[in-house]
């Protein structure tokens, strides 16, 4: 795994970086597992309200371009000095900035509101919990995928890695069309192992895409409870 001093860092978007090939294979093998997607009708019927907190709109679409194609104006974008955590509507998703995208000051300002909210949520009833998750900006430039035993990151004691990813599907029939290519990819202990079938990358290419891979780091408690069943 990399740890901090190991990482690259930037003090803005890398607009004109390349995504590295192999998150191609990454993305399609975790889509074609039922236990690390997450389809556009799933967020739909789950999520409350959708919250990207973003530094830029230009950064939100670079990471989200199919939920804000799919739920447009449905989505709020929020900057991280603009968000006051107790305003945020209960049930709500709200993506964070990864907190080791290698974007120095992005990090430090997304530990801070994560901290906020992770105080915020502490005080509210279950039924009206925020559910904190975070997003690659940067980090696909350099982190390690999980076919090589990387994690994202190792940081003061906490490590936000491939347990806790996912991946959207940019339909509701992501399941069907890629459920014959789930051999390719499997769960050991939540962690997640890709070997992706033919069928599964051949699938995913071939639609529109954000220009950063549609990974995302936090369970959602629907993720979760497909896991638990399982």
């Amino acid at each position: 795994m990399r740890h901090d001093e190991e990482r690259p860092r930037t003090s803005g978007f890398l607009a004109d970086g390349t995504v590295p090939g192999h998150w191609t294979q990454v993305l399609g093998s975790m889509r074609a597992n039922p236990f690390t997607r997450l389809s556009l009708d799933e967020v739909r019927a789950e999520a409350a309200h959708l919250l990207i907190v973003a530094p830029s709109p230009e950064v939100a679409r670079a990471c989200f371009r199919e939920m804000l194609d799919e739920f447009g104006d449905s989505i709020e974008i929020a900057a991280l000095e603009g968000l006051v955590p107790n305003h945020v509507p209960a049930g709500t998703w709200v993506f964070l900035p990864h907190r080791q995208d290698g974007w120095t000051d992005l990090e430090d300002a997304s530990a801070k509101v994560r901290a906020a909210l992770v105080k915020e949520n502490s005080s509210r009833e279950a039924s009206h919990k925020l559910v904190l998750m975070e997003y690659g900006i940067n980090l696909w430039m350099w982190a390690e995928p999980p076919s090589s035993g990387g994690d994202p990151v190792c940081h003061a004691g906490e490590l936000i890695s491939w347990e806790s990813a996912w991946a959207l599907g940019t339909s509701g029939s992501d399941e069907s069309d890629s459920g014959s290519g789930t051999e390719g990819a499997t769960v050991a202990g939540n962690a997640v192992t890709t070997e992706p079938s033919p069928l599964a990358v051949s699938s995913e290419t071939a639609r529109p895409a954000s220009a950063r891979p549609p990974i995302y780091f936090g369970l959602p408690p629907i993720l979760r409870r497909r896991r638990w069943d399982n």
